[in-house]
């Protein structure tokens, strides 16, 4: 990457984090739309927000809660048992051709503290990271509904839903990033379209919770060792970027907002809820 290049990542990441919300490209797979450099794609496409990968960590829980910290009481595993990290208030703002989506079931699921994700038979986390075994739990995933679940707000809000969760803990190869899905649902609770992107958070930030937290810091190393800057799947987005800005300290938590824009054809295409790399898959994207 030449210096004229990093400079500008470097500088749309930051304006995009003190925005909190995305710098974005269109999406390559958009079905009649002509692909366009990166630069008009995202001067033409009202700042939608890109397609990044689910990758191999989804499971489709179908759990409809706000507070996902903890393994429900049903978990195979551990079950009532929460997360010791950070606490995170995190809003997902949805939006089609920049108007409010209400009705969409929006997921998140991301790694806990240590790096490891729940109800997975096995991962390597790094760090000192042992236990990768986390089969039955169910932790640090769950779905709300826009403009139908008041989440963690005193009432539901139109095209936003929201959560508690903690900050997420790094694993190999990737930077700290939280996975997002916005789906349609059937009457019946199938889906029958479906969108993927990821949240990440400025170095900065990332460093502060790792270094000045438990149990964060007591891996080694602290530090997530892939920064924005050398995470694939946000440089795979060129001038996109996901970084989020967020408010608060360490002792009290952490609150931010991601806004995610679709436009016609993303909200009605169908979405795929395969896992591509199922069972004893390397850490990935």
């Amino acid at each position: 990457m030449n210096a004229s290049r990093t400079s500008t990542r470097r500088q749309m990441i930051g304006r995009a984090a003190a925005a909190g919300t995305a710098f974005v490209v269109l999406p390559d797979w958009i079905s009649g739309l002509t692909r366009a450099t990166p630069a008009l794609a995202a001067a033409s496409s009202g700042r939608l927000t890109p397609e990044l990968t689910e990758g191999p960590y989804w499971v489709d829980t179908m759990l409809r809660r706000s507070d996902v910290r903890a393994n429900t009481p049903g978990a195979k595993t551990a079950p009532g048992v929460a997360q010791d990290g950070v606490p995170l208030e995190l809003k997902i703002k949805v939006l089609e051709g920049g108007e409010p989506l209400s009705g969409v079931a929006v997921d998140i699921w991301h790694a806990n503290a240590h790096g490891l994700y729940s109800d997975e038979s096995s991962q390597a986390a790094g760090g000192g990271t042992s236990g990768g075994n986390t089969s039955g739990q169910n932790y640090l995933r769950g779905y709300q509904v826009t403009g139908k679940d008041r989440g963690i707000n005193a009432a539901p809000v139109a095209g936003q839903v929201s959560f508690q969760t903690i900050w997420p803990g790094w694993y190999t190869g990737r930077a700290i990033h939280i996975h997002v899905r916005v789906r349609k649902l059937s009457k019946q609770g199938d889906t029958i379209a479906g969108y993927t992107t990821q949240i990440f958070f400025s170095d900065a930030d990332n460093d502060a919770v790792l270094s000045g937290a438990p149990p964060y810091n007591t891996r080694s190393p602290k530090n997530d060792p892939t920064s924005d800057e050398s995470d694939s799947v946000l440089l795979s987005a060129d001038i996109a970027t996901n970084v989020v800005a967020v408010a608060g300290n360490l002792s009290d938590g952490f609150a931010a907002t991601f806004n995610i824009d679709l436009d016609h054809a993303e909200v009605t295409a169908r979405g795929s809820l395969g896992r591509p790399n199922a069972g004893g898959a390397p850490p990935g994207p």
